[in-house]
Parts: structure tokens; sequence; C-alpha cells
């Protein structure tokens, strides 16, 4: 990092910090003139006020990764990033890290810049340099490297194209989409492109935001299709050991698997439907070319200037470049403003974007990804489906069970009622008959065995009585 760049970094933190003391010392010496209460309202504002400044002049720390793959950290104020690359301080909440569970996956097309927010993708992409936050993550380190390694991949293999008779190289997404077209496999060569001649020749190199993008989908695309083989690893066994023994280990362990595909499922829904949303909509594909509409508002700019007339409000102003000759972020009054309906004054050149070749290289970009993202999400449903039969069967087999205790609880309560009957004919007998056969004038031992057989019998008929009737009624 140059000595410019620290004595810049520094002045701005003394000046961040000398904004704030200064707006708590105003605070404090207006307490001084008013009585208590007012006192101390006033300087309640006075520390919010200072504590707003300090908060809007907070830095946070970036990656800088420009067209030829050399990465420099930079340390950047929130207004400066939103001066400097055109987006809004929301979309700057968007890509803060301790904020990540809070908002969906998106895609965002600014002025001069795409705001991506892609799991654990936080970038802003711009026309010459891709600015990365949320480093304390092993996968952004991961993104940068793979970043790099295929920009400078791509700036090595256009070098080699401007000095010889070789082919340009394309993006992954346009050889993946001329393989599936042949039917065949994509013979790659050198550091994954394919030469021009061997497509047709309507499919140029992608602008360095489109790349960049790529890239981006293509990281999370495969860091979400390898997350759900995983889950389908996991899930299969843990499935057949529930089918083989139900007992509360294996239910614990396919209720935390569904609760993974859950979220997961979620998450490459919410992807699928950002793609999606892009590919319905031509006019938000041809937002996310930069380059494209940075050379429709130079075309009408020169246009209108050649007319000789005075430039409109409406007029596009050409964009000057967000960054300097180092690749930081250019200062905040060195870069020309857009105007509020610079956006719609380009686009409405155009009558019909079916036909736009702009907006076909973003669909031919995006649609390999979409595709690969929804064989994603019908994997994941695919694995919902098998654990819901899971389920059922899990549920009928349990009713089964259910329905034997059930079959089990009326047989043993109709042979206690049968028992019952015997019990209240020995207690009346016991209460109101005394038998001594051995005395003059008393019953015989004979009546005592014909009770005791004749209750038995009817017991046994009242059992055999009650099970025929459930078994007509098939109850059992």
């Amino acid at each position: 990092m140059s000595g410019a760049e620290l004595g810049g970094k520094a002045s701005s933190s003394q000046l961040s910090l000398a904004a704030a003391e200064k707006a708590a010392a105003a605070g404090a010496k207006l307490a001084s003139f008013l009585p208590d209460a007012a006192a101390a309202a006033a300087a309640a504002a006075g520390a919010a006020k200072a504590k707003a400044q300090a908060k809007s002049f907070a830095v946070r720390k970036w990656l800088a990764v420009n067209p030829r793959g050399e990465v420099r950290q930079l340390e950047l104020a929130k207004m400066r990033v939103t001066a400097g690359l055109g987006v809004q301080l929301r979309d700057l909440r968007l890509l803060d890290p301790q904020l990540a569970t809070s908002y969906p996956s998106a895609i965002l097309a600014r002025e001069r810049a795409i705001v991506v927010n892609l799991e654990f993708i936080k970038c802003i992409i711009g026309m010459d340099n891709v600015y990365i936050t949320n480093l304390e993550d092993q996968n952004t380190l991961l993104f940068v490297e793979e970043l790099q390694r295929r920009l400078r991949a791509a700036h090595t293999a256009a070098e080699a194209a401007a000095s010889g008779p070789s082919g340009l190289f394309l993006s992954q997404s346009t050889v993946n989409l001329a393989s599936a077209a042949a039917g065949g496999p994509a013979n790659l060569g050198g550091d994954g492109g394919m030469p021009l001649s061997s497509i047709s020749a309507a499919h140029e190199e992608l602008p360095f935001e489109l790349r960049a993008l790529e890239i981006g989908l293509d990281t999370v695309s495969q860091y979400l299709e390898r997350l759900t083989g995983d889950l389908e690893a996991a899930a299969h066994p843990a499935l057949d050991a529930l089918t083989g023994k139900i007992n509360t280990s294996n239910l614990e362990r396919v209720r935390r698997i569904k609760n993974r595909m859950v979220r997961l499922t979620t998450r490459v829904e919410t992807l699928r439907e950002v793609l999606e949303k892009f590919l319905d909509d031509d006019s938000d594909m041809k937002d996310l070319n930069l380059t494209a509409k940075e050379e429709e508002r130079v075309e009408l700019f020169n246009r209108h200037m050649r007319s000789g007339a005075a430039t409109p409000f409406d007029v596009p102003l050409p964009y000057t470049g967000a960054s300097g000759p180092d690749g930081a972020l250019g200062e905040p009054e060195a870069m020309t403003p857009m105007t509020p309906k610079s956006a719609s004054s380009a686009s409405s050149d155009s009558t019909d974007l079916e036909d736009d070749p702009d907006v076909a290289v973003v669909e031919m970009l995006m649609e390999p990804y979409f595709m690969q993202i929804d064989n994603t999400y019908n994997k994941l449903q695919t694995l919902c489906e098998y654990i819901d039969d899971t389920e059922d069967y899990i549920n009928i087999e349990l009713d089964s069970h259910r329905n034997a205790l059930i079959r089990l609880d009326l047989v043993l309560t109709s042979f206690s009622a049968s028992v019952a009957l015997v019990t209240a004919i020995t207690g009346l007998f016991a209460m109101n008959v005394m038998l001594n056969p051995g005395q003059e004038g008393q019953a015989p031992y004979s009546w005592f065995l014909a009770v005791s057989i004749s209750t038995g019998i009817g017991a046994i008929a009242v059992f055999a009585g009650v099970m025929a009737y459930c078994r007509w009624k098939r109850l059992i």
C-alpha cells in the first residue's frame, strides 16, 4: 500500500474523529446556556448527532480486485462507497456481514455498479473493480482466490490474443451452453476457455462486470450443489436406519437432517427465484450490462453534442470512472454525477429488448446457472419427497402397532368381563348360601360343583360371544 493511501486513510480517520468531537463540543456548549432539563436534552441530542456522524464516517475493510486479478485491501467509509459507486446506503446494509441472516440472496443492478449478496459472497461489482467485503468468512477468501485465478487467466489469454493469432476465450457459461447444445462434453483448452471459432461468432467475450458476476454465480452454485450432495449422503443412511428400526436416536437424526434440508431448500429456492426474475425481464438483464449502458450513454451524449444543441437535464453524461490510477475509489467530487432520468433515457432508446445483443449476452450467462440451481432445487425436492415417504411409512407402521395394541386391549378387556361374571356369581353365593355337605339339611357338595362349572361355561360363552361379535364387526 502506497504512502499516499496511508496518508489519505489517516486524514479520513482524523476528519471523522474531528467531526464527531466537534458535534459533541457544540452540544455541550449549547447545554451550558440552558436550564438543567433542557441542558440534558441538548446534551443527549448532541451525543446522538455525534454518534450518527461517527457512524456515517465508519470505515469497512474491502478487497478491490481489478481486471488483471490484482488484489488490494482498502478501508473505505460508507459515504465514499455510495458516492464513488452510485449505490445506496441500504445496499451497504444488505452487504453487512453482521446482518447476513436478515437479508436473502439478491442481485441489484444500480447505475454504475452491481450489488451482489449471494450466500457468503457480498460484493459490489463495478466496470473496473470488484469490491468484496465479509472477509472473515473462509468461503469468501476461497472465492477471492478463484476470482483472481480466472481473471488472471482471462487477462493472459487476452494478451496472447492481442499478440498472436489465437482465439478469444469465453466465459464458462458460454462453454457449458455450447457443449449442451452440441450434445457432448465441452472440450476445454488452456485455462478453461474455448476458442471463438468453435461456436457462434455472436457470442463475444463478456465485459468485466459480467465475468465477475459469472464467477460469483459459478462459485455459489457449486457450493450449494456440494451442500446438497453432502446432505443426500447423510440422509439416505439415516432414513434406511429409521425404516429398519424406529427408536429415539434414529428419529432425532432424521429430524436434524430434515431441518438442514429445509434451510438449504430455502436458500436454493431464493437464488433460483432471483435468477428466474432476471431471465423473465429483459430490462433487468440489460441493466446488468454496465459496459453496454455506459456505451449507450456516451453515444447519446456525443449525438447531442454533435447536434450543437445544449445538453438537456435528462441527457446522461458519460461516466468518468470510479477508480483512480491505482485502482482505489476516487474522490466523490472527481466523478460525474448521473441524472435520475439517465437510466430511463438510455433504456427508452431501445424499443425491442428481445433482439438486443446486450440482453442476449446476459441471458446466455445466467441461463446455465439457472439450470444448475434448478437441478439442485429438484434434488432437494426429491430428497424432501423421499423423507415424506419415509415419514408416511413410519406413521403407517406405528398405526399398525397401535391397532395391534388396541386389539390386545380389547381381548383382555373381554376376558376380564367374562371372569368378572364368575366373580359376581361367586360373591352372590358366598353372601347368601352356606354349603355344609357334612351336616343334616344342607345342600350337597354337588351343588357347588354344578354352580362352579355352569358359571365357568357361561364366562367362556360370554367371552366367545364377544370375540365372535368383534370379528363379525372386523374389530379384530
